[in-house]
């Protein structure tokens, strides 16, 4: 080769080394360099091939945190299973609409929760997968019965009982002291704590006020501790007549009256943080919240009584607790089923780490309430044990006409404008009627 077309060739060359190196390094405004775009092959989607479930919760902090670990624990047995658990607001959950919404949409989870409250509007709405025929005999027998009745509509079982969750009266125990009075035992001495302790940057009682399902549950105990209900024990005729229930609407409203309730809490009533926080001397709430007081605000100086009665009533507190269920709309129902009772009917270890470690339950299984004898009388907790489990009467199932008529009249009691008496009487008349027109 000549001298000239040697220099030739190395020119070329030169330049395209030159071009190769710049292909190299030019980068495409995402961050990818050209060199990957050529040579990488695609990533492979690990949960491709996966089903997917979609799991609601509206818990936060510990209690969202089990959820998540519980997913990854079934998919590590499960290769074929990814579970995605997704966040949605309290007030999503409580509301009486919301929820059925997604469903209607087409946007519905496979796995969510229902209470005693919902479970039948859930049924009716054709949302539900029974599991009845998951549960082995074996499974039954260790689920107390009234947990059992709780998720059975008709002759079907809808959901796993998770939990039974007590209510009663947390108070600020240093400004109960500073004023030297004890606490509530009563509805009159509730009432005498909530004006010697209210001021103009703390409420006296915070009681739910928001309307939805946490409503009803929070204000039904009071109504049975005057030997009052909504329904008579056959289903057939109002039980809200009468002077016995006229006492739990004076009484409130006369608390309304005197500026002695939360109207408007900082946050959702569920959350133990208003009364830790100092905004409020009293606060009707449950023993989810007793794993917060013995973590979060371990130095706070909270304590908890029985929800206080009235004159010549009976002590009285509600049962209530989340369930989970499957949506019958899901394209996989049957795994979410399957998940479902896996994590909540099979090994004890799982839900007593739920109503042990991660929030402070009593359980509707009794191998796990044996499980966990020893923490039942620790701390605030021995105060529910000792003395308010065995006082709970279960949260009813309800026709959805129902706890909206006795909804309608709490918000009456707490934002209206009429008379105790009248808004008793209107609450009666309407159950009546709706009881009527049920029977045509």
């Amino acid at each position: 080769m000549g001298n000239g077309l040697k220099a030739a060739h190395l020119i070329v060359c030169s330049m395209l080394v030159l071009f190769l190196a710049a292909c190299a390094s030019y980068v495409e405004s995402d961050g990818t360099t050209i060199d990957k775009l050529l040579n990488e092959s695609s990533p492979v989607d690990p949960n491709k091939n996966k089903i997917e479930l979609r799991l609601w919760s509206f818990h936060q902090s510990r209690e969202y945190d089990f959820w998540q670990w519980l997913a990854k624990e079934y998919e590590a047995e499960h290769e074929n299973i990814k579970i995605k658990v997704e966040f949605v607001t309290s007030d999503d959950y409580f509301s009486r609409t919301r929820l059925l919404s997604s469903f209607a949409s087409g946007q519905g989870p496979d796995i969510f929760f229902v209470s005693p409250a919902t479970i039948e509007r859930f049924v009716k709405a054709n949302i539900l997968y029974p599991l009845t025929d998951s549960f082995t005999p074996e499974m039954k027998n260790d689920f107390y019965p009234s947990a059992l009745e709780s998720v059975t509509v008709g002759r079907d079982i809808y959901a796993v009982p998770i939990e039974t969750e007590l209510l009663g009266l947390f108070y600020n125990k240093e400004m109960f002291r500073k004023k030297g009075i004890q606490p509530p035992a009563t509805w009159d001495e509730m009432m005498v704590a909530a004006k010697e302790l209210s001021t103009s940057r703390v409420s006296g009682l915070t009681v739910e006020t928001f309307e939805g399902v946490y409503l009803n549950f929070s204000w039904l105990p009071f109504l049975w501790q005057t030997g009052s209900d909504l329904l008579t024990e056959d289903g057939k005729g109002s039980a809200l007549s009468g002077q016995a229930s006229k006492e739990l609407y004076s009484f409130f409203k006369d608390m309304v009256n005197q500026g002695l309730l939360n109207m408007r809490p900082s946050r959702p009533v569920t959350d133990i943080g208003i009364i830790a926080s100092g905004e409020t001397a009293m606060q009707v709430s449950g023993t989810w919240n007793i794993r917060t007081l013995e973590t979060e605000f371990a130095d706070e100086p909270i304590g908890v009584v029985p929800l206080p009665v009235p004159k010549g009533g009976n002590p009285m507190t509600i049962a209530g607790g989340w369930k989970l269920a499957a949506s019958k709309q899901s394209e996989h129902a049957e795994e979410a089923a399957k998940f479902i009772m896996w994590a909540l009917a099979g090994d004890p270890a799982i839900p007593l780490k739920w109503v042990n470690e991660t929030k402070f339950a009593y359980s509707p299984r009794k191998s796990v309430m044996q499980e966990g004898l020893d923490d039942y009388r620790q701390g605030l907790r021995a105060v529910f044990t000792d003395q308010i489990f065995g006082t709970e009467r279960e949260e009813p199932q309800l026709p959805e006409e129902i706890n909206r008529i006795f909804s309608d009249s709490l918000q009456q009691l707490l934002f209206g404008d009429e008379s105790a008496q009248q808004i008793q009487e209107r609450a009666d008349t309407r159950i009546k009627k709706y009881l009527e027109n049920a029977r045509k």
